[in-house]
């Protein structure tokens, strides 16, 4: 019974299922409740084959067990009942429902020895084969003794002594009835007798077969080397531990046991939306896992379709640099032209742990293929897990592959395989960290940016992104006018179909599923300078893990920092929180949760500097995950009186979501301004919500007299369409206004002119659709909120808010804003920020003296000449009093310089 639920559970049947099935066939007591028996009997069962297989030796071989123990309980079962009443229990009880296989059951023999025929070399029914042995025996044409490797090629049958006796006979019958054939001139008198004596003897060693279990007549048949040396490299390799697969909600279900939006278990969680994996193989006892991710309708199509039993499907098999890659292809759906949706497993034949579990995959012959869908902004919904058959080619290709590679890698120690798996990659498990954060944080709107091909697909995949950011953009301000149209949502998911399928493509062309990076030409690994370190923060199962890459002598190299001190599970919630009070609370609660959470990231900070040591390295660039991107970490303490910070050790402190796209912003082809600086500002105050604020105009005055050349679009003047058609002629973009954020992320943006808060938004989708900005070196976006967001995902891409959209259509960076900030500390940050890009200051030093201006308060004393001079004479020209409200304010918050930040290249 046991093994029976083991065998269930590789059908991805839940417990609750296996519970109902074994109540209704009288196996567990119907009037125990089905929760008691999943719980109690059914958990416990699934528990310990998962983390130890089944009970023999033969581990993985669930189904050849229960086979075994069904053939052995029929044997017993006859001995006492009649053949009628066993086969009742067979199909009632056991669920048998193929006839043959129930006959086959039926013809176990609790004492199967019995039927065993004489050795030929004693006894033969007419005496004419025993004759004949002795003959050859004393001639010394016939060995009584077994050749030496009998043994040796079946293994099995060193502690089967009945067995190893049945195989003795029969190849002394065999190896009589072959000396005979090479022997001329017998009579046929002879040959008849002994012809008699065999068809007698094979008659009664068939009854013996047939009663033999066929785990037993496997044992006696002849094994392969490579057979041989694959069972002994799959028991050797039994208990390999992955303790995020054992929890009891680890493995998926079938679909229609899934309850409505389900929870995903958090190592498939963990895999998604921190790795950024899409299709990933794995282990869990005996069962070969594969995880597939759909993300749109026509995915999800498909997959309900292959839940349709009996649905074909597709399995391929490549050899793929030094390995194995196997497509799974989906069912194509009749009315769908395009190529059906595919998912590739790839296993490295370089590691041990991959030839390892190809082998058990080839072994088995299935696959346990969960399925979780990826939507909204970063959340995971589960589908369930359906039982996958693999093609017995592919099973004889890929077990061919795996042998071949644990004979080169483990050779005949097959016993270290678990140590060697434990031990090995740990050299370079900082090198994979980091590349699965390049590509859990280079998706969405960053492919268009880092992609790049050759093939006609690239231009159709950009001309589908754009299309898609279009029906986004008029989708978006539908939203922001209060509209839902459905025939809008039908077009998005349309959009959204068509650019996923273009990607598929894309990426197919240019290199089966790898695409290629716009730095894939000069180097397999992400572009850093030798003064940069390049930090990827991880949250790794609730821990925070920085994966560093840095370059010396033209070499990356990379580190891998576990910061155990530092749980981001209690980080989330105070995030969180923090995010849904009001900076304006009378009780200043935003004010102090801010600086507690500030004041939290001092251990965070003080280990990037002992990673990144900044004696070697002048620019550190950090990409955060959630919830830390909310945090101005620059402005993490890294001493304990809080007086020094994250960006007083290195020269530059920039934020970027990953390498692969600040190498694709420096390797960009980049256009001459024909505009040396735009400035946009609206207040406001002409739409419900928006109401009128006068930093806009102010900051549009004092950035005019700070340049020499300055084109200025404000209220009127400064509609969304205007606007973008102007930014794509400047070199530095300034836009003040109202920064509105949106639970959907491509709603979100700036509010500037229009007939309604739709029309007048700059939107994220908005500046995706018609956003070109080859000319821009910076974009300074001095509004409330443009670098946070309100998103709810999991997601681990860093950029959620317009500033992504701006790094997308070509601006080499972008400073934002993590809160809201008010009007005076808006001008006086652009201000000094204009006064120091006037006198020819790049971007980042102009930004690093601005917030040096701002945190240590040097508007208290007046300046006399040079950059900051012409600055607070510009700001005091419109607002004389305002070094006292700027003291006020700071008051109010020490931490208002933290808000503003620099993204991208600089």
């Amino acid at each position: 019974m046991l093994t029976r639920i083991a065998m269930e559970d590789i059908g991805c049947r839940s417990p609750q299922a296996i519970g109902d099935q074994l109540r209704s066939t009288g196996l567990v007591l119907p009037g125990i409740p089905g929760a008691m028996v999943a719980r109690d009997l059914v958990m416990p069962v699934l528990r310990t084959v998962r983390r130890d297989g089944v009970p023999w030796e033969w581990w993985w071989d669930v189904g050849g067990l229960h086979a075994l123990l069904i053939e052995l309980w029929a044997g017993r079962r006859l001995s006492t009942h009649s053949p009628e009443k066993v086969r009742d229990e067979l199909t009632a009880v056991w669920c048998f429902e193929d006839d043959r296989l129930v006959d086959t059951v039926l013809d176990n023999a609790e004492d199967p020895f019995t039927f065993l025929p004489p050795d030929l070399l004693h006894e033969s029914a007419t005496g004419t084969a025993k004759v004949c042995a002795e003959y050859l025996v004393t001639r010394d044409l016939m060995k009584i003794t077994l050749p030496d490797a009998f043994l040796s090629t079946r293994p099995g049958l060193a502690d089967r002594p009945d067995l190893m006796e049945v195989a003795k006979r029969w190849h002394h019958r065999i190896d009589l009835e072959e000396t005979v054939h090479r022997l001329r001139a017998l009579s046929p008198d002879l040959l008849t007798g002994l012809r008699r004596d065999l068809d007698a003897w094979d008659a009664q060693m068939g009854q013996l077969a047939s009663h033999l279990t066929a785990h037993e007549l496997k044992l006696i048949v002849t094994t392969t080397e490579d057979e041989r040396y694959g069972e002994e490299c799959l028991r050797a390799g039994r208990g390999l531990h992955r303790a995020e697969l054992y929890p009891d909600d680890a493995l998926l279900w079938q679909p229609d046991s899934v309850a409505r939006d389900p929870s995903v278990p958090d190592w498939m969680a963990e895999e998604v939306i921190t790795c950024g994996t899409r299709f990933f193989h794995t282990q869990a006892g005996p069962h070969p896992v594969w995880l597939a991710t759909v993300e749109t309708d026509t995915h999800m199509a498909a997959v309900r379709t292959f839940m349709e039993p009996p649905t074909r499907y597709g399995i391929g098999v490549e050899d793929y640099g030094d390995g194995l890659r196997l497509w799974f292809e989906f069912p194509t759906l009749p009315a769908d032209p395009d190529p059906p949706f595919q998912a590739p497993y790839t296993y490295s034949l370089s590691w041990v742990e991959h030839a390892l579990e190809l082998l058990h995959l080839a072994t088995v012959g299935y696959a346990r293929l969960s399925v979780v869908r990826l939507v909204g902004d970063g959340e995971l919904r589960a589908v369930g897990s359906i039982w996958l058959g693999l093609p017995e080619e592919v099973c004889a290709r890929a077990k061919e592959a795996a042998i071949a590679a644990l004979r080169r890698l483990v050779g005949d120690e097959t016993q270290t395989i678990r140590q060697r798996i434990a031990l090995e990659g740990h050299d370079q498990a900082a090198e994979v960290a980091f590349q699965t954060c390049e590509t859990a944080k280079g998706e969405d709107i960053h492919d268009e940016l880092a992609l790049e091909s050759d093939a006609d697909e690239y231009e159709s995949f950009m001309a589908a992104a754009r299309h898609l950011a279009w029906v986004r953009s008029r989708h978006a301000a539908g939203l922001l006018d209060g509209k839902r149209p459905s025939d809008e949502d039908a077009e998005l998911k349309a959009a959204v179909e068509a650019r996923q399928r273009h990607l598929e493509l894309l990426r197919a062309a240019t290199g089966r599923g790898n695409g290629k990076t716009r730095w894939s030409h000069r180097s397999d690994k992400p572009s850093v300078d030798e003064q940069t370190a390049f930090v990827h923060l991880i949250n790794r199962y609730g821990t925070l893990q920085l994966a560093v890459c840095r370059t010396r002598a033209g070499h990356s190299h990379f580190d891998l920092v576990s910061c155990e001190e530092f749980p981001l599970g209690p980080l989330a919630g105070a995030v969180d929180e923090w995010a849904r009070q009001s900076p304006d609370h009378p009780r200043r609660v935003w004010h102090d949760y801010l600086q507690q959470l500030v004041a939290e990231c001092g251990g965070l900070a003080r280990a990037i500097i002992e990673t990144a040591a900044p004696r070697e390295f002048r620019r550190l660039v950090l990409s955060p995950t959630a919830p830390m991107e909310l945090l101005p970490l620059h402005a993490a303490p890294v001493d304990s009186a809080r007086t020094s910070t994250l960006i007083d050790a290195f020269d530059q402190v920039v934020y970027a979501p990953t390498a692969r796209v600040v190498s694709a912003i420096e390797s960009s082809q980049r256009h001459a301004a024909v505009v040396e600086v735009l400035v946009v500002a609206h207040g406001g105050g002409h739409l419900p919500g928006l109401e009128l604020i006068s930093g806009p105009l102010c900051e549009a005055d004092v950035i005019a007299d700070l340049h020499n050349s300055v084109e200025v679009l404000t209220q009127e003047e400064a509609t969304p369409d205007r606007a973008l058609h102007m930014m794509s002629m400047a070199r530095i973009v300034h836009v003040a206004a109202h920064g509105l954020t949106h639970p959907n992320r491509w709603a979100a943006g700036l509010a500037l002119h229009g007939d309604s808060l739709g029309g007048a938004m700059l939107t994220s989708s908005g500046v995706l659709a018609d956003g070109v900005f080859s000319s821009v070196d910076l974009v300074i976006l001095n509004a409330c909120r443009t670098g946070t967001h309100e998103g709810t995902g999991r997601t681990v891409q860093t950029l959620r808010s317009i500033e992504s959209a701006f790094l997308a259509r070509g601006a080499k960076a972008v400073v934002s804003t993590l809160w809201d900030i008010t009007d005076l500390q808006g001008v006086v940050f652009s201000a000094v920020l204009h006064a120091h890009l006037g006198v020819g200051a790049d971007s980042h030093t102009a930004y690093a003296r601005t917030i040096r201006y701002l945190r240590e308060h040097r508007w208290r004393v007046s300046s006399e000449a040079g950059p900051v001079f012409a600055a607070e004479s510009a700001i005091g020209a419109i607002l004389p009093d305002w070094r006292s409200h700027i003291d006020q304010q700071v008051d109010e918050n020490p931490l208002f310089w933290a808000a503003f930040k620099i993204t991208g290249v600089v």
